[in-house]
């Protein structure tokens, strides 16, 4: 973990409420996609966390969705402002377990941290396939920046807009996959979690008080024990999960 101050390079709207935000500085802690940011704002006692969407050698791009007054003083910030980052925060993904055609399944703002994953999937050779799932049209982020970098899209909205109507859950069951990744909502997990038919790693969403496992407060029991979300997670995998 360490903890810097990170220049706003890019803060746009890209979607319904959702803003794509590039911030420059130190980000040697991040090493792995599944990650998460800290970000403190000016009058507000908790930091907010945001998913690593992507990073390069000086900045890190992340998208998130204004839902509470953190993310709208976000949403107003303008370019050449600055924040205070803790970075390096959460385990990650683990690679190594993909096999060679791995599905890749996020729901709203668990789309981001897929992009970075997908990335460095189809560098080691792998047939990426990704499922998006969004509520509705207006909502949808992304599609062509996955289709870019190599990945197999479908994109699923729950009214029924774009692609698939219903679920990424409607979608993945037509899908050859090796092995899954996922972010989203816990509804979202657990419905994975009942159709899957290989292994896999799933991050969840918790609230967090400190962010980096000091205060226990997004605690959760597993198979194995007590684990911290933001510190032992946020990536879990399939087999240690207790619904």
């Amino acid at each position: 973990m360490k903890q810097g101050i990170f220049q706003i390079t890019k803060n746009v709207k890209i979607a319904k409420n959702t803003y794509l935000m590039v911030l420059k500085g130190d980000i040697g802690d991040i090493t792995a996609s599944g990650q998460f940011i800290n970000i403190k704002l000016d009058g507000l006692f908790l930091r907010r966390p945001i998913s690593v969407c992507d990073c390069d050698s000086e900045a890190v791009t992340i998208i998130y969705k204004v839902v509470g007054v953190g993310t709208e003083v976000m949403a107003k910030m303008q370019a050449g402002e600055t924040l205070d980052v803790l970075t390096g925060l959460g385990n990650g993904y683990d690679l190594t377990k993909s096999g060679d055609r791995p599905l890749l399944l996020g729901g709203g703002v668990g789309v981001p941290p897929m992009y970075m994953l997908a990335k460095q999937l189809i560098a080691e050779g792998k047939k990426v396939s990704v499922v998006l799932g969004f509520n509705s049209k207006e909502e949808i982020f992304f599609v062509d920046e996955f289709k870019a970098i190599g990945a197999e899209v479908t994109v699923c909205t729950a009214d029924g807009s774009v692609g698939v109507k219903g679920f990424v859950t409607d979608a993945m069951v037509n899908i050859d996959y090796s092995y899954f990744y996922t972010c989203g909502p816990e509804p979202m997990l657990k419905a994975i979690d009942k159709v899957a038919v290989t292994s896999g790693q799933l991050s969840f969403e918790e609230r967090m008080g400190c962010g980096f496992g000091a205060c226990m407060g997004c605690s959760c029991k597993t198979k194995y024990g007590n684990k911290r979300i933001c510190k032992d997670g946020p990536v879990l995998e399939r087999e240690e999960i207790i619904w």
